[in-house]
């Protein structure tokens, strides 16, 4: 390929996944020249076949799955990734992902990085002193010409004190805002298409019921969105994304004993979202109780969804559910600090080099 001309092996190089690509970086100072290119990784995020790898945070490290959904479902696992040096001793505690890059944050939420497992770079970055929730976000950026990052750091009681970090600037800002409502579950939040997402309530306990809030990163704001179905009290809920174009929610209604899982529509296409549902499931004669937070992920095409519930003291199973209420055991293991299960979108997102 070293004859070719340079526009035309762009061309190639980017419909090529990202994990072969990764593999590729030193192959020659041309490629390496071209992966480093800002103009290119955008160009390959538009034109790549995108993967969905399933990640579970495993102790210190992020798990990576592969799940067959055909035939007899099974997960297996082929291999894990953790922070290298200098700061290998970095314990992960909580893990979130947004467009490729997984936000990374230790025990005492005293240190926070955001990582591209990908490509191997990482932003190591110092929070203010009391954050205790952490969120990262994509917004557009005119100066730098495409997508550029922000994190989201909600303190306080009920979460109503807020920072946010641009990644390009280095720079904490404190955003001046109230909150008409009390955020839920804030280290379960959930980014798509420039915002993140968690379950809220309102501080009026006359008006009971859980709605979901979102935090957009251009505009830096807050966003009320209804659920699909109101209820006075929700046993267990729980928030997903669809392989980064739509929202899932699981929701269990006081008593009942179905679980009832809703998407929504493509949310980048519309400004009225619309939800319907996918997939109504009986877990009580498998004796499986779901808790709040319950990590859970969607397969459209095979009316399935990937759970594991509220683990045990000292290990986390995964299970495979479909239409037809069976419930497949198809992993268990020791458990981590915050137990994490989501698709993780490999890419040549690139952030500004180590701190």
């Amino acid at each position: 390929m070293s004859s070719l001309p340079g526009d035309l092996v762009e061309e190639i190089l980017c419909r090529v996944p990202a994990t072969s690509l990764s593999q590729l970086r030193y192959a020659c100072k041309q490629w390496n020249n071209i992966f480093n290119n800002r103009r290119f990784t955008r160009k390959h995020s538009d034109k790549a076949a995108k993967q969905f790898l399933l990640l579970m945070l495993k102790h210190d490290k992020v798990c990576l799955m592969r799940v067959n959904f055909y035939g007899v479902p099974s997960i297996e696992i082929k291999g894990e990734h953790g922070l290298t040096k200098p700061r290998s001793n970095f314990k992960i505690n909580v893990v979130s992902h947004c467009e490729g890059l997984l936000l990374c944050i230790n025990k005492k939420y005293s240190r926070i990085v955001v990582w591209n497992p990908c490509t191997g770079q990482t932003k190591w970055i110092q929070p203010k002193k009391g954050g205790c929730s952490f969120a990262l976000g994509s917004y557009q950026d005119k100066n730098y010409g495409g997508n550029s990052y922000k994190i989201l750091s909600c303190r306080g009681s009920y979460y109503q004190k807020f920072e946010i970090y641009e990644l390009n600037t280095k720079v904490w800002k404190t955003h001046d805002i109230t909150l008409e409502c009390q955020l839920k579950y804030v280290n379960h939040g959930k980014s798509l298409t420039g915002k993140t997402y968690w379950f809220a309530s309102a501080h009026n306990e006359e008006q009971l019921g859980m709605f979901l809030v979102s935090f957009d990163y251009t505009r830096e704001i807050f966003e009320r969105l209804l659920l699909p179905c109101q209820c006075l009290y929700h046993k267990a809920v729980s928030l997903s994304v669809v392989r980064e174009e739509k929202l899932s929610v699981l929701l269990q209604n006081g008593d009942a004993p179905r679980t009832e899982i809703w998407l929504t529509n493509k949310i980048e296409e519309t400004k009225v979202v619309s939800w319907s549902k996918f997939l109504t499931v009986d877990l009580k004669p498998h004796q499986l109780r779901i808790w709040n937070f319950t990590d859970f992920l969607v397969d459209e095409e095979e009316k399935l969804i990937v759970f594991f519930p509220f683990p045990s003291w000292s290990k986390h199973v995964v299970y495979i559910v479909g239409e037809d209420n069976k419930v497949k055991q198809v992993y268990s293991g020791s458990i981590s600090s915050v137990p994490s299960l989501f698709y993780y979108v490999p890419s040549l997102t690139q952030i500004q080099l180590c701190n």
